[in-house]
């Protein structure tokens, strides 16, 4: 029986419900539910067992449906064309907000009066928990369903959402503020109920991840490597792609696909890589070291002393990746390089079709030489400029 953490992170919250998708979809049973700001608020429709209903709502996702706001104005805005007019009237909508206190989220409130309901919660047989922090009394509060005072689930889980930019209201006369800013993302909530298989769903988003002690679980985490817009940014396009994101990182996570971007089934061959390295031959290994600034080095000394241990720090790899994971890394710069559709489990030997056919299409069109004969040159590897650009020339040379 496994335990779901729902970290906060606002309107970056579509991702937990794609990843809960995942989850579901694995067929793993899932006994309770912790998570903190809009962690808590998706955590309470999942704990109802409403998954449809909570991916509605992120899928069709508006600014109007969390504040009182005009969304077509706000588009205006996004996208630079305002008129002088519509500048007065932000202004004047900008001094009325600091006036009020802030953001009003009676919309919030409302939709959240209309999706949750209480009864089933407490009646789930699931843990649930969420993090909030008092302001009137100085101190965090996390607490259990059980806990929370009945009729007043919907108040606690404002709470636990109330963003610093957002209005302020009493709730059972005390004020609180965003849980995110004690523990944004609550594992003890569950371990504490005494699960040891725990999934975490990271959305990085603002807030404090407090360290716990977790030697003796085993957590499964659930992270992009895509920034999942802001915290604020309460648009359906966002948040439709964040759905879509949040589902195959949990299918990687869950299922151990490789990738960094995309979601490759591994091969688990690590003398393959170790081959594919190898058989670039000397021409092409010393060509890499130009490339990286590594001269005079004989090839084989090159590629394991030097080359390799460059090509980590400028991958940014883990220690613990193999050269499976490298090779992968490398194909897929060249897959993000040609626009190859990410959101699709591919088989290594498909997705390195895919990448050659499209560099040999790519390479037809080049009028002088291809590719490889116009993009290796000497580039400083350490140089946040030249990063991409190092890597990309390195992929050109591999493949």
């Amino acid at each position: 029986m496994y335990g779901v953490i729902l970290e906060g992170g606002g309107a970056k919250g579509a991702y937990h419900i794609g990843a809960y998708k995942a989850i579901m979809d694995m067929g793993i049973e899932i006994g309770g539910i912790a998570g903190t700001s809009v962690g808590a608020l998706n955590g309470a429709m999942l704990v109802q067992g409403e998954y449809e209903k909570a991916y509605e709502l992120w899928y069709n996702m508006t600014y109007s449906r969390v504040i009182e706001a005009n969304d077509e104005k706000i588009e205006k805005i996004k996208n630079g064309k305002m008129s002088r007019s519509d500048i007065k009237n932000l202004a004047g909508a900008i001094k009325g907000v600091i006036n009020d206190g802030g953001l009003d989220i009676t919309p919030l409130r409302n939709l959240l009066e209309e999706v949750i309901d209480e009864e089933k919660i407490r009646n789930s047989g699931k843990d649930f928990g969420i993090v909030t922090v008092s302001l009137s009394d100085l101190k965090p509060v996390e607490i259990y369903i059980e806990d929370i005072p009945k009729g007043m689930l919907v108040d606690y889980l404002i709470a636990s959402a109330y963003f610093p930019v957002f209005k302020k209201e009493k709730i059972d006369g005390k004020k609180y503020i965003d849980g995110g800013v004690y523990n944004n993302l609550p594992i003890n909530l569950l371990s504490d109920k005494g699960y040891k298989d725990l999934i975490a769903i990271r959305t990085h988003g603002v807030g404090r991840a407090k360290k716990f002690d977790t030697k003796d679980l085993n957590i499964i985490y659930i992270s992009p490597n895509e920034d999942l817009g802001k915290t604020l940014d309460f648009d359906s396009e966002t948040a439709r792609r964040d759905l879509q994101l949040g589902y195959y990182d949990g299918i990687k996570a869950l299922r151990k696909l490789k990738g960094y971007k995309y979601y490759i089934e591994p091969k688990r061959d690590e003398e393959y890589f170790l081959n594919t390295l190898l058989n670039l031959g000397e021409d092409k290994i010393l060509e890499i070291g130009q490339v990286l600034g590594i001269e005079n080095v004989p090839y084989r000394r090159a590629l394991f002393e030097f080359i390799m241990p460059k090509i980590s720090e400028i991958l940014g790899t883990d220690k613990e990746n193999d050269y499976e994971d490298i090779v992968i890394r490398f194909l897929e710069i060249l897959a993000e390089k040609y626009d190859i559709e990410k959101f699709k489990i591919y088989s290594y030997d498909e997705f390195l079709d895919i990448v050659k056919k499209q560099y040999k299409e790519r390479e037809i069109k080049e009028d002088n030489g291809g590719i490889l004969a116009k993009v290796v040159k000497k580039v400083d590897f350490l140089s946040a400029l030249n990063k991409d650009e190092t890597t990309l020339n390195i992929a050109d040379i591999i493949f």
